[in-house]
């Protein structure tokens, strides 16, 4: 996967909750009786010992060493957390954007050399109980990470793991399969055009078709031209096809040897096992090899400002073509390494950009000239030189000086006024409570913060010690002289500035088009008769590979006997204060306290429904009874974790014809600021003012802006939402909240209302949603929370001191039953390859077939759908998933043969009747074991009885469902796959792409198309 294209982090909120405050996790118990600690300057296992650190702020004591041959770096995290995490990663540094080191991470996932099998990578998803598998591509890294929470289970993923990067096979057939290949369109027939395929140069044409994604690219590329960053190290589908296998094989030698390599390991797991293992069996086989040529040199810097301009596809869901530019300005910050300049900085981006208090947001925000920030806003403190970036999405071309201007003078004007005490103290709080909040997958949030710097041969240790960074970013804050000279520093005398603006060109995509089919004929006509024989007999020895059976007892594999059930029932005290019912639990929370509430949405007209999503984006953005909306908005950032608000619309558990229409609030704080973020409530109830229609009219603007970001990422997800509308009233209804129905409705109302009837709407909404009577109530606290009862006790009551109603109970509403015909939606748009879902309604979650249908979902996606999809036909991804609410989903991800895929989908009861004898017990046995992967996720204490609280899920349920996914049998999947899905069950499909839907449409089936207003 390429986290640079595919996954951006260029969002400020995501790079201050993904670099350090991710270092927030579960404070557990410190361990009494440690195992034998290592020490300084001795030797283990050919690992010398460099140094040990105890990290008092997560109970935890981290080992650096070095191996003495190779000096291969290890870091070991000691912490008693059962989620034990390992990964060895590369800092992978191309000169060149044929995309070497993400085919290259694709392909060592192929097969190895103790693991001779098609795609160990994907079979040991079937395998294992790993609570996370990946492998990440970045700009100058590669790495491979898994955790899990059986020690079993942890070796056995070990082994595959470092097998597959030290000693992978690379074949040929596997670079053609996960790189690029030409190939005949007709496989068999040698007359039959080339066409260009592969899984990498399909994923990469995607990425580059999502216009977010392509400006944070070009963005890096330009203002970081020198060396690796300014290269696409995922690869630009035009330069992908002069990738060679040799290439890719000498890329591996080079920058996969142990010399170049930074190995990590964090939980309760032995250390001297990890360190054994590698040492004898990889480690003491290589020679040093000086890892230099890799190293990322800091970039010169400018003398002078530099602008540039790009192009982009149009969006056709987007507002008009005219105002869909953007334009970002970025300038180069510190260097990595220096950790207290990465971690301040940090903390300066969040005061001049996030909310209604900083410089940013009152300059360029309020004016409303545009429709927001744009995805390259933040502070990216992931790669060598750090770059901050603001940026707007949605303008005119004609006011890309003044916003020039305007940044420049918001630049001048903290320069001159500094920052507001209170505003600071409202950051630093955040940073407080990040490190006490809990996170099961702590040690992953660990290594993703820390290897960027690692990466860098940046002090990785002393970047672990918070509260040292923290209290010295506290004193210098503080200290406006500061803030004046790092303002200065990094910004007024700072030209190393990049002005980019990026404006859509009808012509995009047809410029591409003309491109690859110019690179593709060239290619063709290199090409010499040998040549073409070779391409012909690949493209058949491929295609029979990827359909031979393979022997997979090679693979290790969990025995039955080695799965134990680490959750239990979590202690869940229910009450009734006021009208509102409570569930409390105690848990191990770490001094914080946590609120959820659900409010009941179905009173609403489905007019006012339409704006429910927008009524949640504004809630904490206007006017209170006591505050005005900046002072607010400091008031919360200053006693909680901020509020969260979405929409909750679930299916009743046992019935498949009732369902929950509501909105689901959650925020958290110290113990000690509750009675705050309880008062921060009683604001909210009390309904905030609306009445602003300026400010209304702006982040009106700036909510519709947002809504198609990340379409394209998302793809299957929106497809599959789109089809589960076409067969459920319940599916319709989250589709006109959450999915591309909701985005052309909200283009809709903002062309056609007026502000005033838009106002009028949110506040009828409010006055309907916002009441005691309404809400029902959880809370996660810990046992030093003395006053917790008390407290919550006197909020509800205060809420429903006018309430004379009954207790409030959900308020479930009967489903609307379609009509069931088989229908399909084609979504049009503007994009090289498709997303496809087929879903099918099955049963509830209790019905005794629904453990049946979820295990066949995780058998055919391994042995039918992933092969076929992915492996043969080239899409990124392609699978089955069965929702909680019993619809059986079927999708593939940027998939480039769109009715070969639904053909496939149709066929499944058909492969199932010619295939049964796949079925065996173990393959049922790794069907089972993928579902207990999921079930047996870990869960952090403030969502210990939480599905019981949302979905009315208990933990005995849940333990029953566990106990009948173990007793699936073979018949079991064979039945339940011919009564549910056969080609003529009742179904809903969706393809999202271009001139796709006309290949698929079925006699039996109505298809309808529909396209945005930028079609």
């Amino acid at each position: 996967m390429y986290s640079r294209v595919q996954n951006c982090k260029w969002t400020l909120q995501k790079h201050l909750l993904t670099s350090h405050r991710t270092y927030a996790g579960s404070i557990l118990k410190k361990k009494e009786n440690v195992s034998k600690c290592l020490q300084p300057g001795k030797v283990y296992h050919g690992f010398v010992c460099s140094a040990v650190e105890p990290i008092k702020e997560y109970n935890m004591t981290a080992y650096l060493l070095t191996h003495e041959k190779t000096k291969t770096e290890y870091l070991h995290l000691d912490r008693d957390d059962s989620n034990n995490v390992f990964s060895v990663g590369f800092r992978t540094t191309p000169l060149d954007s044929m995309g070497t080191p993400h085919i290259l991470e694709h392909t060592v996932l192929c097969g190895s050399e103790k693991y001779p099998v098609r795609d160990p990578f994907f079979k040991m998803l079937n395998r294992s109980l790993a609570t996370f598998m990946n492998a990440l591509t970045g700009p100058d890294y590669t790495f491979y990470p898994f955790s899990s929470q059986n020690e079993v289970d942890y070796r056995n993923l070990q082994k595959v793991y470092l097998d597959a990067v030290f000693k992978p096979n690379l074949s040929r057939l596997d670079f053609l399969q996960e790189g690029w290949r030409l190939e005949h369109s007709k496989l068999e027939e040698k007359t039959s055009d080339l066409v260009f395929k592969g899984v990498v140069y399909n994923e990469m044409k995607g990425a580059f078709s999502e216009t977010s994604s392509l400006f944070g690219q070009k963005f890096i590329n330009k203002i970081l031209p020198k060396g690796t960053y300014g290269y696409v190290s995922g690869g630009d589908p035009l330069c992908i096809p002069e990738l060679t296998h040799d290439h890719l094989k000498n890329f591996h030698a080079t920058y996969y040897h142990p010399s170049n390599a930074r190995i990590y390991s964090y939980g309760n797991f032995p250390l001297e096992h990890n360190l054994k293992f590698l040492n004898d069996t990889y480690l003491s086989n290589y020679e040093f090899l000086d890892p230099k040529n890799t190293i990322v040199a800091p970039q010169e810097r400018w003398k002078s400002i530099k602008k540039d301009n790009i192009s982009c596809r149009v969006d056709q869901y987007g507002g008009s073509v005219e105002k869909q530019n953007q334009i970002a300005i970025g300038y180069v910050l510190s260097d990595i390494t220096n950790i207290y300049e990465t971690f301040m900085l940090t903390a300066l981006a969040e005061l001049m950009i996030l909310g209604p208090n900083s410089a940013f947001y009152k300059s360029l925000i309020e004016k409303n000239i545009s429709g927001g920030y744009n995805s390259l806003t933040g502070y990216d403190n992931q790669i060598r030189d750090t770059l901050f970036v603001v940026g707007l999405r949605d303008v005119e071309k004609s006011n890309f000086d003044m916003i020039e201007k305007l940044v420049n003078q918001t630049i001048d004007d903290i320069f001159s006024k500094g920052f507001e005490k209170n505003h600071i103290e409202s950051v630093l709080h955040g940073f407080e409570l990040s490190i006490k909040h809990q996170s099961p997958k702590f040690g992953l949030n660990l290594l993703f913060s820390l290897m960027p710097l690692w990466n860098h041969n940046g002090p990785i240790l002393d970047s672990l010690k918070v509260n040292q960074l923290l209290d010295k970013l506290k004193t210098n804050l503080m200290n406006p002289q500061y803030v004046r000279d790092v303002i200065e520093k990094y910004f007024i005398l700072n030209n190393h500035k990049l002005v980019m603006t990026m404006v859509p060109d009808p012509k995009f995509d047809d410029i591409f088009n003309d491109a690859e089919a110019k690179l593709l004929k060239s290619k063709v006509k290199e090409l010499s008769q040998k040549q073409k024989e070779d391409i012909f007999a690949e493209g058949i020895q491929l295609s029979k590979v990827q359909k031979e059976v393979q022997n997979l007892d090679v693979l290790p594999c969990l025995k039955i006997e080695e799965i134990t059930l680490n959750k239990t029932a979590p202690h869940l005290k229910h009450s009734i204060s006021g009208t509102i019912p409570l569930q409390m639990c105690e848990a191990n929370t770490n001094g914080v306290t946590y609120f959820k509430g659900v409010l009941g949405a179905d009173s609403l007209t489905d007019q006012d429904r339409q704006l429910l999503p927008f009524f949640i984006y504004i809630l904490d953005k206007f006017d209170t009874k006591s505050y005005n909306y900046r002072d607010f908005d400091k008031y919360i950032s200053k006693s909680s974790s901020g509020i969260s608000v979405i929409p909750h619309v679930t299916e009743h558990i046992d019935l498949r014809d009732q369902f929950e229409q509501a909105i689901l609030v959650s925020s958290h704080c110290l113990d000690s600021n509750l009675p705050k973020m309880l008062n921060i409530w009683k604001e909210i109830f009390a309904i905030p003012n609306f009445s602003n229609s300026e400010r209304m009219t702006m982040l009106l603007k700036n909510y519709c802006s947002s809504l198609t970001s990340g379409i394209i990422d998302s793809g299957h997800t929106y497809a599959m939402q789109a089809a589960r509308s076409l067969v459920s009233s319940v599916d319709e209804c989250k589709e006109n909240l959450t999915g591309i129905k909701h985005i052309m409705n909200m283009q809709e109302i903002q062309n056609k209302y007026k502000i005033e009837d838009i106002q009028t709407s949110v506040d009828v909404i409010g006055k309907n949603i916002l009441k005691g009577n309404n809400l029902r109530a959880a809370f996660h606290y810990s046992s030093t929370n003395q006053n917790i009862h008390e407290l919550v006790n006197n909020f509800c009551t205060d809420l429903c001191d006018h309430d004379t109603q009954d207790v409030n109970r959900i308020n479930w509403i009967d489903c609307k039953i379609p009509k069931k015909d088989n229908r399909g939606l084609h979504i049009s748009m503007n994009i090289p390859v498709n997303f496809c879902s087929k879903v099918i309604p099955t049963v509830p979650y209790t019905d005794p077939d629904y453990p049946k249908l979820r295990v066949l979902s995780r058998f055919i996606t391994s042995k039918y759908l992933h092969p076929i999809v992915r492996e043969q036909n080239g899409a990124y991804g392609g699978g089955a998933v069965l929702t909680i609410d019993g619809m059986f989903n079927y999708y593939s991800y940027r998939d480039p043969n769109t009715h070969v895929t639904m053909d496939v989908f149709d066929e499944t009861t058909d492969w199932m009747t010619k295939n049964r004898d796949l079925v065996d017990e173990q393959n049922l046995f790794e069907a089972k074991l993928s579902i207990l992967q999921q079930m047996d996720q870990p869960i952090a204490e403030h969502m210990k009885g939480v599905d019981m609280f949302l979905y009315g899920l208990s933990y005995d349920i849940w333990q029953t469902q566990r106990e009948r996914v173990l007793a699936v049998k073979k018949e079991d999947l064979i039945e339940v796959c011919d009564k549910y899905l056969k080609r003529e069950s009742w179904s809903g499909k969706c393809v999202i792409g271009s001139d796709a839907a006309q290949k698929i449409r079925k006699d039996t089936e109505a298809w309808e198309t529909i396209s945005g207003p930028q079609e």
